[in-house]
């Protein structure tokens, strides 16, 4: 796969900016920035590079702005968001695996969760609110913590069934009427946390790792649903909320295992939009 030595894919999300650009010949830069809190350096990064490249194309649902200020400077493009994440996919897919993507569906966890259904072409068939804006928002309102990578980090040391009330903490061991991989499943996310409870008690490692499974199981769930729904079974989850998150990526690989859906999880899979932006 050859990419083009004169342009930057620049990918602006509403929590992260991704770039991808090419130096060298063959060398590929994927850089990722905060949208808001690294807003300057984007700017100033991307006026530092226009000596050295002639196009710059834009996606993400925040791009609108700065690509009508360097559209005055530089040849500039605004490019469809979904079509963009879908190039970048069949892109990563094909680096990785060495293969063209089979049919399947694509699902981007970034601040919020879109949907791709890849048959002959790409369609966007649906989303959720629930993804990395919601995680992050909840974990400020309880612990006031606003780095992802933190977060998870905590997330790791955490246990949720010390507040998470699943299917055996219900059905006495004996009860002939639930078998034993229904037993694993969560009947209540933070179930175990009383009325009366001193909230102080409940561990903050505990409470993230829930909330980081809560995601994966709805959105895995909701997945699956339409995997089966449209014929097909591998299931390619990308997006920011997966980079380096292996308890969301254990979630959704036991919900697609039971559904007997094949998960798949690329490297860099959260740059597919800057990647995308730049074959584009």
């Amino acid at each position: 796969m050859k990419f083009p030595e004169n342009a930057i894919g620049i990918d602006l999300g509403q929590t992260l900016t991704k770039i991808a650009y090419l130096e060298n010949a063959n060398d590929l830069h994927l850089l990722i920035l905060s949208t808001q809190a690294d807003f300057h350096q984007i700017n100033e990064f991307l006026e530092s590079k226009q000596e050295s490249f002639k196009k710059y194309n834009f996606t993400g649902g925040r791009a609108f702005n700065i690509y009508e200020k360097f559209l005055k400077q530089i040849d500039s493009n605004l490019l469809n968001e979904f079509q963009s994440n879908a190039k970048g996919i069949e892109a990563l897919f094909m680096l990785t695996k060495k293969k063209i993507l089979p049919d399947s569906l694509v699902i981007n966890i970034g601040t919020g969760t879109s949907v791709l259904l890849k048959k002959k072409t790409f369609n966007h068939i649906g989303g959720s609110a629930i993804g990395g804006g919601f995680f992050m928002g909840f974990i400020k309102l309880l612990y006031n913590i606003d780095d992802f990578q933190k977060a998870v980090k905590i997330a790791e040391t955490g246990d949720r069934y010390n507040i998470d009330l699943k299917v055996s903490d219900i059905y006495e061991p004996k009860d002939h009427r639930i078998n034993l991989v229904f037993r694993e499943f969560t009947a209540a996310s933070f179930g175990k946390i009383e009325n009366d409870i001193d909230f102080n008690s409940v561990k903050k490692e505990d409470v993230i790792n829930s909330l980081i499974c809560l995601i994966g199981e709805n959105l895995g769930s909701m997945a699956n649903l339409m995997a089966e729904n449209n014929s097909v079974r591998n299931l390619v989850f990308c997006g920011g909320f997966l980079r380096n998150n292996k308890i969301l990526q254990r979630i959704l690989s036991a919900i697609c295992g039971i559904n007997k859906k094949k998960a798949i999880f690329l490297k860099n899979s959260e740059f597919c939009g800057a990647i995308g932006a730049l074959l584009s």
